[in-house]
């Protein structure tokens, strides 16, 4: 019977330690590569009107094989995207914000970190900010939330090379 009991109470411990581990969050993306020092040039992206922004945002998503659902612009220079990735056990909502940058403008942790509450607030699958800037440094430090993906002026540049997009002149 001690057997039994000592058993039990071994496996409990087994189990809440799994319980704990599984539960951490997700780190944000981010690839070392995409940082951008101020001065880079961003491939033709830098100077986009928000028209011709908005419209590559919603074509490299839904070549990305997001179904776009609303488009809402919470400031002059920024655009909220809700979209639904179809896959059946991979999809689900997403968030996107998009941040048309000046020049010289990095994305501060702060964007980052309100992205992440929306996402957990909507309760999305996954966030995502895209920026014709860069983001500093600052950003990869932050280590727990949902996952979301950051996509800098020069991965955005990448992407829709990639995807054939072409940027209007």
């Amino acid at each position: 019977m001690f057997m039994l009991v000592a058993v039990a109470v071994f496996l409990g411990f087994v189990l809440i330690s799994l319980i704990i581990f599984s539960s951490r969050k997700t780190p944000v993306v981010m690839e070392k590569d995409f940082y951008q020092d101020r001065g880079s040039p961003r491939a033709g992206i830098a100077g986009l009107s928000m028209p011709q922004f908005e419209s590559l945002c919603v074509k490299l998503l839904e070549e990305m094989g997001l179904v776009v659902d609303s488009v809402t612009h919470p400031s002059d220079r920024e655009l909220d995207v809700q979209a639904v990735n179809p896959q059946p056990v991979t999809g689900g909502d997403y968030i996107v914000h998009c941040i048309l940058a000046e020049s010289d403008e990095p994305i501060h942790p702060s964007r980052v970190s309100a992205l992440a509450d929306t996402v957990k607030g909507e309760r999305a699958t996954k966030g995502i900010l895209i920026t014709t800037g860069y983001f500093v440094e600052e950003v990869a430090k932050r280590l727990e939330g949902p996952p979301i993906e950051l996509i800098n002026g020069q991965r955005f540049a990448q992407f829709l090379g990639d995807f054939r997009i072409p940027i209007p002149q």
